[in-house]
């Protein structure tokens, strides 16, 4: 019977250890099925510096999830696709959030027989309600925004961008579960909210 507090124990550490962004997500796309060459360009989008070690690295990060999907990076001479990839992280915030308590008391009552003809009335504790507590934590806006056009027609093809507001305070990581979130239905449009987990820690 002790393997169910061990494997409670293993769920709570696993838990524990998952780092999870939820990201606000608004895309378009008129990239063509079955589009040939699958083959993408990845530039600095505006603000932006291709110098900048850190937008390499979140820029491999994004081909990353293109080879996911088939579409392989490459030199600007031999692309189908032409992106422009930027982000920005804000200053940190700190903010109030609610927190539902849950409220002990007596439930009902039941009726308990001591010892033989003998009885008495014990009452039932469970829980009766719930109370609001705030509590504070701080938080870390971010934004990514990618854009691409066709480098036959130079037409514009695919728009996304994507929001979050996390606790995480590591960039690269958190980048990289936004720009999954943004291209989740790749080379298709993704609108909405997409909450994306790693199994490691922040």
């Amino acid at each position: 019977m002790r393997l169910l507090p061990i494997l409670a124990a293993t769920l709570a550490l696993l838990l524990a250890a998952c780092t999870s962004v939820t990201s606000t997500v608004e895309g378009y796309s008129t990239i063509p099925e079955g589009i040939a060459p699958k083959t993408v360009h990845i530039a600095p989008g505006e603000g932006m510096s291709g110098d900048s070690l850190a937008w390499q690295s979140n820029a491999q990060a994004l081909a990353a999830q293109l080879a996911r999907r088939g579409y392989t990076s490459v030199a600007r001479g031999e692309a189908r696709l032409l992106a422009r990839f930027s982000y920005s992280t804000a200053a940190p915030e700190t903010e109030r959030y609610p927190v539902r308590v849950p409220v002990r008391g007596i439930t009902g009552y039941e009726t308990q027989e001591t010892s033989p003809g003998v009885f008495r009335t014990v009452p039932i504790r469970g829980i009766i309600g719930y109370r609001t507590r705030y509590e504070t934590r701080v938080v870390y806006p971010r934004q990514l925004r990618i854009t691409m056009r066709d480098a036959r027609s130079g037409a514009p093809v695919f728009e996304t961008s994507a929001l979050s507001r996390d606790t995480c305070d590591q960039t690269p990581r958190v980048i990289a579960l936004m720009l999954g979130a943004a291209l989740k239905s790749f080379p298709k449009a993704q609108s909405g909210r997409v909450t994306l987990s790693e199994d490691q820690s922040c």
